[in-house]
């Protein structure tokens, strides 16, 4: 008794293979940018949500030390640091891989502002930019003291 084996044959061919693998393939390619844009988009609302929140730690600091702390923005060295004139301690931000401190056309790259204890505290703006020209603004409102971010494109 001879049984038939074209009817129990099962899997997938060769050439099946390789065209799923073009296609998804193609939908990689076509979904990439996308992917990477959000990325970009997601690691800068996170660089300006850290960058606020230590904006408010300098100024709760200065408030409890009852020391003025120097906030130093350095857009060539992509670096943010509070510093009370005591000298007792210093704090630096790292901001994400890919945001960049943008400065402002004619200032310069370092800036600094001092925040007093029991004093409101000065209008401080810091916009970070990312990959595809994506940008935001931290601000600190001198009424309220806050850190607000706004997103520009």
């Amino acid at each position: 008794m001879r049984t038939s084996s074209v009817g129990s044959r099962r899997g997938v061919t060769l050439l099946e293979l390789l065209v799923a693998m073009a296609l998804a393939a193609m939908v990689m390619a076509i979904s990439f940018p996308s992917i990477a844009s959000g990325l970009d988009g997601v690691r800068l609302q996170s660089s300006g949500r850290r960058l606020a929140a230590f904006l408010n730690t300098a100024r709760q600091r200065a408030e409890r030390d009852q020391a003025p702390v120097e906030i130093t923005v350095d857009s060539g060295r992509n670096q943010v640091r509070a510093m009370p004139v005591t000298g007792r301690w210093e704090q630096s931000l790292e901001l994400a891989d890919g945001v960049r401190i943008l400065g402002e056309p004619g200032e310069e790259s370092v800036r600094r502002w001092m925040v007093y204890p029991n004093v409101p505290p000065p209008r401080l703006r810091v916009r970070l930019g990312a990959g595809r020209g994506r940008s935001l603004g931290v601000e600190v409102d001198p009424l309220s003291g806050t850190p607000q971010i706004e997103e520009a494109r």
